[in-house]
């Protein structure tokens, strides 16, 4: 992968970090949403949310119909989403 990946991942990671912080923000209506705190604040967030990103393309393989620029994006989303949520759970684990 070149430049033009690591920014695209990146660029998904900082954008899947800010939805999923700011998401329990929200008023939803009967509908309890984890919080995301992690040690380190949104950087950490952001940095593990790339580590997932491309963990994603690596594992998930290259989906050709959903691609930009040879990067598969929904594998990459997938993997940011279950990077964070993962480093959440066992922050708490840890913290018990």
């Amino acid at each position: 992968m070149g430049f033009l990946a690591f920014v695209y991942l990146l660029v998904i990671s900082v954008v899947v970090a800010l939805v999923l912080t700011n998401l329990p923000k929200l008023k939803l209506k009967k509908i309890k949403l984890p919080d995301i705190k992690l040690p380190g604040g949104i950087i950490t967030v952001i940095i593990v949310g790339y580590i997932g990103a491309r963990l994603g393309v690596l594992l998930f393989g290259n989906w050709q119909f959903l691609s930009f620029q040879g990067l598969s994006l929904i594998p990459a989303l997938l993997g940011a989403i279950a990077a964070i949520l993962l480093t959440k759970t066992c922050v708490e684990c840890c913290k018990k």
